[in-house]
């Protein structure tokens, strides 16, 4: 039976790997959107892997990511709106 703390290792290290082939080599690479949501689908696979060792360490990890991710991703999607309108 798989506990809990390695259920959260799997799902995070299978959202790592996806988010990041994403990025790299998936289909629509060149739109900054989907760039942005896959490292952001590898970085909440990071926080699960945090999670499976400790609880605070991956509260502050999703505090952190969400603080940095979210300009990012908005700007990104201001970029293509202001391209789509030229």
């Amino acid at each position: 039976m798989v506990s809990e703390s390695e259920l959260a290792l799997y799902a995070g290290s299978f959202m790592v790997l996806a988010g990041v082939a994403g990025a790299a080599i998936g289909p629509s690479r060149s739109d900054p959107v989907v760039k942005a949501l896959n490292l952001d689908l590898a970085s909440t696979g990071i926080c699960l892997i945090f999670l499976a060792f400790n609880h605070m360490l991956a509260l502050l990890t999703y505090i952190a990511v969400g603080a940095f991710a979210t300009p990012i991703l908005m700007r990104a999607i201001l970029r293509v709106e202001a391209g789509e309108r030229e």
